[in-house]
């Protein structure tokens, strides 16, 4: 299914299904493993920040509704996964950045490898949504004049957020 809850396509087989995991989703996780594998084994413990974009206007598939207020960060968290510090930490640098933040609003959970996911709580993730607004024309897909500034303030902001809780 789209985002507009429409079939991308006809129904895979099987054998398709798996080719498809096979040369995207697996390699990817396993670099995931591999890098959250040697985080623990450098430091004994290891911070995922995953980082995703969502539309300024909800989509057919989002359980909320189109009215909705949407922020321009969300701090996607995982009660097992994000401590409370780690997710106010990201919080406040992106407030004192100047921006709208909610916490697991529209979109909640963080990214975490399935080898550690709800077993190792060494494994920290937290999730940062950028609502679109913020540096994309999202009618013609062209960035807007503030990209690259907009790219360099998300990166101080979680620079900032890491040193709160070093």
């Amino acid at each position: 299914m789209t985002s507009y809850l429409k079939p991308l396509r006809r129904p895979l087989q099987p054998h398709e299904r798996k080719s498809l995991i096979q040369r995207y989703y697996d390699p990817h996780h396993s670099q995931l493993e591999v890098a959250v594998s040697t985080s623990l084994n450098s430091f004994g413990k290891c911070l995922v920040i995953d980082c995703h974009s969502f539309p300024a206007v909800a989509l057919p598939y989002e359980l909320t509704s189109v009215s909705d207020i949407r922020p321009d960060i969300c701090i996607g968290t995982d009660d097992f996964h994000t401590e409370d510090n780690v997710a106010a930490a990201f919080r406040v640098a992106f407030v004192n950045a100047g921006w709208n933040v909610a916490v697991n609003h529209p979109f909640t959970g963080a990214l975490v490898p399935a080898s550690r996911y709800r077993k190792d709580k060494r494994v920290q993730a937290v999730m940062i949504e950028v609502n679109r607004r913020l540096y994309l024309n999202e009618f013609d897909g062209t960035r807007l004049p503030d990209f690259d500034s907009t790219a360099q303030k998300i990166r101080r902001c979680c620079g900032e957020a890491l040193k709160r809780i070093r």
